[in-house]
C-alpha cells in the first residue's frame, strides 16, 4: 500500500476496498476526505500521483488529479467542522441518574458491578437544576434533561416526577424549552405516570430485546414489558426502543426490525448497539466473528427498517453523519451521588475510571467545579491519541468510548477499532453505490469488475 502522509496530513485517506469488488484488497481504494464530505474511487497510482501533486512534483499534470485533490481541499477550517466544547458553563444537556438501584438482573449489564444502593437527593436535584436552568448562565434556550440508569429511574418516580415538574416551571419562568426523555426498563409503568409523561413530551427509550426468547434469555419480564411498551405507545407517548445486541441475537436482527413493525407500532426508531461487556467473549477472535457478523445484520436490518419507515440505529452509524473530536462530547452528568461526571456510565466509586471522570458535586446548595480538570477531561480527544493520527475514521470515532477504553485490553480495543473502521468503510461503499446508481443506471461494482483498468 503506498504510504500518503501528505494526503493523511490533509485528512484525506486512502482505504483498500478491492475486496467488495473481487479483487486484491489494496488494488481499488476508497479515497475519503471527510472534512470535505467527499468520496471517491480510485488505484493505487492515481493516489501516488495525488500524493505527488501534494509533495509539489512538477510532472504530474493531470488535470484530473489536480482538480481532484483541490476539491477534496476544499472545505471549512478544521477547527470549525470540529468545535470543541471549551467551558463548563455552557452545557445544555443534563443526564440525571437518580438512583443506583434495579429490579432486573440483566445478563451483561455493565453497571451492575457499581450498583450501591444510593439514591440523588431531591435537595441536590433541586440545586442541579437551578444552575443548569439560569439564564444568567447559557444564553441557549432549547435545553435538554434525561434520567437514566445506574440503576431503574422508575424506581425512584417521586424524584422523577419532581424533576420534570419543577424543571418545567424554572424553564416557563426563564423562557426555556426542555427536550426530556427518559431510559426505563419498560416494568413500572401506571396511569398517573403515563399521564406525566403524557403531559410534558417526555421521550421514552424502553430497553427491551423485542423477541420473547432473547428478552426471557438476557432480561426476562418479556410478558410484562411488552404490555407496558403497548399502554406508552396506546397512550401517545413518543416511545422508542434500545436492544442490546449480543450473540445470542446478532443474528436475528432482521427478526427483531420485523416484529417492531408488527407489534410495535407507532415505535419508528430502534437503537440496536453491540453488547459492552468484558465478560461476554473469551478471545479477541471471537469478538471479533461477533463484530463481523454485528456489521453484516445491523446493515440488513437497517435495509429491513427502511421498507417499515423504521430508523435503525448504533452509535457507529449516527456519528457516521457528524464531525466529532470525541467519542461523546463529554457529559454532564448528576450521579446518585451528587457528583458530575463525564459519562453517565461511570456513576458510581466502584465502576472502572470513576476517579478520573468526576469533576464536580452537588454540595451545600452549590455545583462545585473542578475547571481544570473538566478541561483535562476533555482533551482526551482524537487529536491527542497517536494510534488515531492516520486512521480515517478518526472523525466519526472521536477515539472510541471512554468507558469502553477503561474495561478492555489494548488488544479488544483493536478488534473495537478495526470494527469502526470496518462500518466506516461499509457505509461509504453503501453511498457510493447509490450515487453510482442514480447518476448511470448500473451497479458500482459491476462497473469496477468490468473495467479491469480499475
Amino acid at each position: 500500500m503506498t504510504e500518503t502522509p501528505l494526503l493523511n496530513r490533509s485528512h484525506i485517506f486512502s482505504i483498500p476496498a478491492g475486496a467488495y469488488f473481487g479483487r486484491p484488497d489494496d488494488a481499488v481504494c476508497i479515497v475519503y476526505a471527510p472534512l470535505a464530505d467527499s468520496a471517491l474511487i480510485a488505484t493505487p497510482d492515481n493516489i501516488r500521483k495525488m500524493e505527488q501533486f501534494l509533495k509539489g512534483d512538477p510532472e504530474v499534470t493531470d488535470e484530473t488529479i489536480v482538480q481532484t485533490v483541490e476539491a477534496l481541499l476544499d472545505h471549512e477550517p478544521l477547527e470549525k467542522l470540529v468545535p470543541r466544547r471549551e467551558s463548563p458553563d455552557t452545557f445544555f444537556r443534563l443526564p440525571v441518574l437518580p438512583n443506583s438501584v434495579c429490579n432486573f438482573a440483566c445478563s451483561y449489564c455493565y453497571s451492575a458491578k457499581g450498583r450501591n444502593g444510593r439514591v440523588l437527593e431531591k435537595e441536590q436535584l433541586k440545586t442541579a437544576l437551578e444552575k443548569f436552568i439560569d439564564p444568567e448562565r447559557i444564553i441557549r434556550k432549547e435545553l435538554v434533561i434525561s434520567f437514566l440508569g445506574g440503576g431503574e429511574p422508575m424506581l425512584s418516580w417521586d424524584l422523577v416526577k419532581y424533576g420534570i415538574e419543577y424543571a418545567s416551571e424554572l424553564a416557563e419562568k426563564g423562557g426555556f424549552t426542555i427536550d426530556f426523555s427518559l431510559v426505563t426498563n419498560g416494568s413500572l409503568i401506571n396511569d398517573e405516570q403515563l399521564e406525566l409523561l403524557k403531559k410534558h413530551d417526555v421521550m421514552v427509550s424502553v430497553s427491551f430485546e423485542i423477541l420473547e426468547e432473547i428478552q426471557n434469555l438476557q432480561r426476562k419480564n418479556y410478558g410484562l414489558v411488552a404490555g407496558n411498551l403497548q399502554r406508552l405507545l396506546e397512550a401517545g407517548i413518543n416511545t422508542r426502543i434500545r436492544s442490546t445486541i449480543t450473540t445470542a441475537n446478532v443474528k436475528l436482527m432482521t427478526r427483531m426490525v420485523e416484529e417492531v413493525a408488527l407489534r410495535y407500532r407507532p415505535v419508528n426508531n430502534l437503537m440496536m448497539e453491540a453488547v459492552t461487556d468484558d465478560g461476554s467473549f473469551t478471545d479477541t477472535d471471537q469478538l471479533r466473528a461477533f463484530y463481523d457478523d454485528y456489521t453484516d445484520n445491523f446493515f440488513a436490518a437497517l435495509e429491513a427498517g427502511e421498507k417499515h419507515g423504521i430508523h435503525v440505529e448504533c452509535s457507529a452509524s449516527r456519528n457516521i453523519n457528524l464531525l466529532i473530536e470525541r467519542f461523546c462530547p463529554g457529559e454532564f452528568s448528576l450521579t446518585p451521588s451528587g457528583e458530575i461526571s463525564i459519562c453517565t456510565r461511570i456513576s458510581a466509586p466502584q465502576d472502572p475510571g470513576y476517579a478520573d471522570s468526576i469533576f464536580g458535586r452537588i454540595e451545600n446548595g452549590e455545583m462545585k467545579i473542578d475547571r481544570e480538570k473538566y478541561a483535562w477531561l476533555l482533551n482526551d480527544d482524537v487529536f491527542r491519541k497517536e494510534k488515531c493520527s492516520n486512521c480515517f475514521a478518526r472523525f466519526h470515532c472521536g477515539g472510541g468510548c471512554q468507558a469502553q477504553q477503561y474495561i478492555y485490553s489494548a488488544e479488544v480495543q483493536e478488534v473495537i477499532c478495526d470494527y469502526t473502521r470496518n462500518f466506516v468503510r461499509r457505509v461509504l461503499l453503501d453511498r457510493l453505490e447509490k450515487q453510482y446508481a442514480e447518476y448511470y443506471g448500473t451497479t458500482l461494482k459491476a462497473s469496477v469488475a468490468a473495467n479491469p483498468a480499475i
